[in-house]
């Protein structure tokens, strides 16, 4: 026995630990494995007991580079810490760690607990400094070999990539031909697919609304898998917002060879060091860049287009002086407008029910230097409206011909839609004609195969079957043949921009992209004297600027009820009640100065404070019997039909005539029509009717 080894250990139990890297060491180098568990034998010898001698062995296949999920190192720690351990032995220090502060921190536990070390070299005590200073170089140098593999590694792999000849797994349309070189999938529909996800890019702008055209349409997204197993599968399902990103940021799609867009560096989770943060890096920074090393699907300028498109869509990214995408709200130079006073960008703030008000804010100074309060606001609505105008008026024939763009592009789109749906069907016809001649082919006796086979059939026949209805159905809803008369409607509104502005059916998203491919940006500047106003100076795409002048509004006339109201309750008056008037109102999208919704009390104060009367209200207009506008008033509509009021008022209640109250209390008046006259001959039969 050696002298290290002392009564003291052979108590103690003598703990085996193993360990290889990887799985796939565990399966091929069986070698190494069986060299650890004769550990257990050297224990032996040495003296311990063979009840006393534990072997670990579930870290196998797991990495030595930090501890995380390496239970049974866990175990072997506490086990030392207890002073339950006398010996411990590995093939070698690599075996424990390969981080040298796991190592050195299993060595001070050792030498706290007097428990020795042993591999296949010797027996060392960790209190012994002789053996320290081994036990210590040994850790050195495992970490020192594992950082020259990995410099070797890694200096081949990178040498290899800047020829351009380091294969990974290639993105969804792209496959590795015999020869090694990446080439366009030879599935066509996968092409198509791909192709379509970035024109509808450069037509919505944006990787949500891409995502949802697929999904509305029901256009499934290709995916080739790569993985053991699974390796060049091609799979289809629908489009989710990742995996569109992902297409997008990708820069393989426009013929680039690219090494090194990524970087991994360890960090602490729960007091360990683990190796999970991938971070993107700058372009500048990227390893090899290889341009036109295959076939493209975009352009370079193009894909870096469409990355500064995803960042100016990042709602992150609006602090930082990007516009973002257009949304719904009602402010129409969203992301556009800046302040004439410090330069910085203005935003928008919405007020009143449903955020009906719009205004645009300065308060950039307050998130960058803390100072208090805003720059300054303006309500948008007058803005908004002077900017509408002004880019209307700039639509002229001489200009735009955007009449014969709109129809080019919906006639694309259509082509677009229409291929697509020719490659489903396409696909769908092949997928049932080998389920057929796989059938074909099977032996009638066979009906164990040919069960199946047939099940088989009926199922692609009904999947055809399915894809052709709804290919039907497409053609019809999503129109994607235009007709004559549709080509002619369409010439007609386009070259009518103001109608189409103005259109209930156009909304302010719309309107809002419609300004961003004209409209670069609006300076607005406050203007107190001679009068309260605002600057507004609009810099076109071109380079042009234009400058207006927009009324400023005081707080009481922000608050005060348009114009436009008031004008169009004058002409509602007559013949309707208020309860109908606001109704009416809230139908064409109008609000009142507070923002809010009308109601029949919001009416009839408009009505008492702008002097709007309502002339069937008069019980003098009721005597007179017949209103201007044709109405009977109780009394009149008895004369003439030779009946009590009474009767009158029942057949009111009955709903047998029409009738109505402009105000609560106020003279009823009914609306007579010939077929109500004919209704009436029928039920007083007795009396006749007087001729006019």
């Amino acid at each position: 026995m050696n002298n290290k080894i002392s009564s003291t250990h052979l108590e103690r139990r003598a703990v085996v630990y193993l360990r290889q890297s990887t799985p796939n060491q565990v399966e091929f180098h069986r070698e190494s494995t069986e060299r650890q568990y004769a550990l257990a034998d050297r224990a032996l010898t040495l003296g311990w007991d063979k009840s006393q001698i534990e072997v670990l062995d579930s870290d196998l296949g797991k990495s030595g580079q930090t501890t995380t999920g390496r239970e049974d190192f866990h175990r072997l720690m506490a086990a030392v810490g207890l002073g339950e351990v006398g010996a411990v032995l590995a093939l070698e220090a690599s075996r424990f760690s390969r981080s040298q502060a796991d190592w050195h921190k299993l060595l001070d536990i050792c030498a706290l607990t007097d428990t020795l070390v042993i591999d296949h070299d010797g027996i060392y005590d960790p209190n012994d400094f002789n053996d320290r200073v081994i036990l210590g170089f040994k850790g050195t140098w495992s970490h020192t070999e594992l950082h020259g593999m990995r410099l070797r590694l890694q200096g081949a792999k990178l040498n290899k990539a800047k020829k351009g000849e380091l294969r990974c797994s290639p993105p969804t349309g792209y496959v590795y031909d015999p020869e090694g070189k990446l080439v366009l999938d030879p599935d066509e529909g996968v092409v198509a697919a791909i192709q379509l996800a970035f024109q509808k890019f450069r037509e919505l702008r944006t990787a949500f609304k891409v995502m949802r055209y697929f999904c509305v349409n029901q256009i499934p997204f290709p995916r080739r898998r790569w993985r053991p197993g699974d390796i060049g599968t091609l799979h289809w399902g629908p489009a989710n917002l990742s995996r569109i990103t992902a297409l997008l940021h990708n820069p393989t799609y426009t013929g680039t060879y690219v090494y090194g867009r990524r970087r991994s560096f360890n960090v602490i989770e729960a007091g360990q060091i683990k190796k999970v943060k991938i971070q993107q890096l700058p372009q500048e920074e990227w390893k090899v860049i290889i341009h036109n090393a295959h076939e493209a699907y975009i352009s370079w300028p193009e894909y870096l287009s469409n990355c500064e498109r995803l960042r100016r869509n990042c709602p992150i990214s609006l602090s930082d002086g990007c516009p973002g995408t257009p949304r719904e709200g009602f402010a129409l130079l969203q992301g556009l407008v800046i302040c004439g006073k410090c330069g910085r960008r203005m935003s928008p703030r919405y007020h009143g029910t449903g955020g009906c008000r719009a205004a645009y804010e300065c308060t950039q100074a307050r998130k960058q230097d803390g100072s208090v309060g805003a720059c300054w606001s303006v309500a948008g609505a007058a803005i908004d409206t002077a900017v509408s105008a002004h880019v209307l008026s700039a639509f002229t024939d001489e200009q735009l011909d955007i009449s014969l763009a709109v129809l080019s592009e919906l006639e694309n789109i259509a082509d677009e839609a229409d291929k697509t749906w020719q490659l489903r069907l396409e696909r769908a016809r092949y997928e049932a004609e080998r389920a057929f001649r796989q059938y074909d082919a099977t032996e009638p006796e066979n009906r164990l195969v040919a069960r199946t086979l047939e099940k088989r059939w009926n199922e692609k026949l009904q999947q055809l079957a399915e894809l052709e209805e709804a290919y039907q159905k497409a053609r019809l809803v999503q129109r994607l043949e235009l007709t004559a008369v549709q080509r002619q409607q369409i010439l007609q509104l386009a070259n009518d921009i103001p109608t189409l502005w103005h259109a209930s059916t156009t909304t302010n998203l719309e309107r809002k992209e419609i300004l961003g491919l004209l409209v670069k940006q609006v300076a607005i500047t406050p203007i107190d004297a001679p009068e309260r106003s605002t600057r507004v100076q609009i810099l076109w795409h071109t380079g042009v600027t234009s400058e207006l002048i927009a009324t400023r509004p005081t707080n009481a006339e922000k608050f005060r009820t348009p114009n436009q109201v008031i004008q169009l309750i004058k002409e509602l008056a007559v013949g309707r009640t208020d309860s109908e008037i606001a109704h009416e109102l809230n139908r064409r999208g109008l609000v009142g100065g507070t923002g809010r919704a009308f109601t029949k009390k919001g009416v009839a104060w408009i009505r008492w404070k702008f002097g709007i009367e309502k002339p069937l209200s008069n019980p003098q207009v009721a005597h007179l019997g017949v209103s201007p506008e044709g109405y009977y008033s109780t009394s009149a509509l008895a004369e003439k039909l030779g009946v009590g009021i009474h009767t009158v008022y029942y057949w009111r209640d009955k709903g047998i005539i029409q009738a109505f109250q402009e105000t609560p209390r106020s003279p009823w008046w009914y609306i007579v029509t010939p077929e109500v006259l004919e209704t009436l001959r029928e039920k007083i039969r007795r009396v006749p009717v007087k001729s006019e």
